[in-house]
């Protein structure tokens, strides 16, 4: 197909609505349009970047659209002679449209404007996207790493009001899932299996897992090592301390005031509580006795034959530190396949130690 027939496809748009773990309401173009193979109509989506009325396309808008890289359709213009008397306007919601609750443009003290996306205020389980989202978030990798309960199983189970809460994962009913389609008795085996196996975690991922905006891996780290145990965790929330997280080097004001939203909300209070009730959260045990003590680390590039995380564990292991960023205190930067330049160039300019992963992986024999 020439760039000229793939810039002249026509289609229909129509809007498209989410919610986000980080309660961000998304909306999205829906493009329908007549496949150029197949002869079917095929739908696709193209999320906005910015939530304003500067988007000029009204729903059932007929639009010229190309292909942007591979897939992915870019909208290049509206064919305002096409538009009919029936067309609307899209005017983004001020309420959540999954819960009701009010959608607002945070302000940035930094930058001193108001971000691009409007968020749902909702800090609980009450929103049904959100909390979709956040229980997806719960089983992923970095948090409690359960198999077998990925996102599609999550939603199937939501549906079927098998879970409402973290909590659910722990009490399912296993009767009624071995009678659905796609499951049988080695399926629910190995997913008992796996949600058993999640009941002992380590207090940072246990933190991270609880969906907290803003409280990502490495500062859910920091304030588990603060922290040192669940039980100080609890009377740090509990007891309305969490201000004095302040201290930790890496906790700034943006943390602080998202800790102190999420649990202002009596359900993630009661989710934190009923947990620990289930779990075995590990204290953390700082060792000072491994071959990459008081190192830190910094990953650039595609790892060969171990991800970034298995990775990031194998240096906390061995008693070192991962950071997110390049700076003086940085020991080594690892570089994989295809590396950020600019971290190399920064890294150089510090006299920062550049690694390959053969030579980082010689540090831990």
């Amino acid at each position: 197909m020439s760039e000229i027939e793939r810039s002249s496809r026509k289609t229909k748009t129509g809007i498209v609505i989410s919610d986000k773990r980080d309660k961000t309401v998304t909306v999205a173009i829906e493009l329908q349009f007549p496949h150029p193979k197949y002869k079917k109509i095929v739908k696709k989506t193209r999320k906005l970047h910015a939530h304003d009325d500067k988007f000029e396309s009204k729903v059932g808008d007929t639009v010229k659209i190309e292909r942007a890289g591979d897939v992915i359709p870019h909208v290049i213009e509206v064919d305002f002679k096409k538009r009919g008397t029936n067309s609307k306007k899209f005017i983004f919601p001020t309420k959540c449209p999954s819960c009701g609750s009010i959608t607002e443009k945070e302000y940035n003290k930094i930058t001193k404007k108001y971000d691009a996306v409007r968020r749902c205020t909702n800090e609980g389980y009450e929103c049904e996207k959100i909390a979709i989202e956040k229980i997806k978030h719960f089983i992923s990798k970095d948090a409690l790493n359960i198999d077998g309960l990925g996102k599609k199983v999550v939603e199937k189970f939501w549906e079927l009001k098998l879970i409402r809460l973290p909590q659910d994962i722990y009490n399912l009913n296993y009767e009624k899932i071995i009678n659905l389609d796609g499951w049988g008795k080695l399926s629910v085996s190995n997913l008992k299996y796996s949600i058993e196996q999640s009941k002992k975690v380590s207090l940072d991922k246990f933190i991270f897992a609880l969906g907290i905006r803003h409280i990502g891996t490495e500062n859910a780290k920091l304030i588990s090592e603060y922290s040192k145990n669940i039980s100080k965790f609890i009377d740090i929330v509990n007891k309305n301390k969490i201000d004095e997280l302040i201290d930790i080097d890496g906790i700034g004001e943006t943390q602080i005031k998202s800790l102190k939203s999420f649990f202002k909300n009596s359900v993630n209070l009661n989710v934190l509580n009923e947990l620990t009730k289930i779990l075995k959260i590990e204290k953390i045990a700082i060792k000072k006795d491994g071959k990459l003590f008081n190192k830190s680390f910094l990953f650039t590039g595609k790892l060969q034959d171990i991800s970034r995380a298995e990775a990031k564990d194998l240096v906390e292991i061995n008693s070192g530190n991962v950071v997110s960023s390049v700076n003086k205190k940085l020991d080594y930067l690892v570089i994989g396949e295809k590396p950020t330049n600019k971290k190399i160039d920064q890294a150089k300019k510090l006299g920062i130690s550049i690694l390959t992963q053969d030579e980082w992986s010689k540090l831990l024999d």
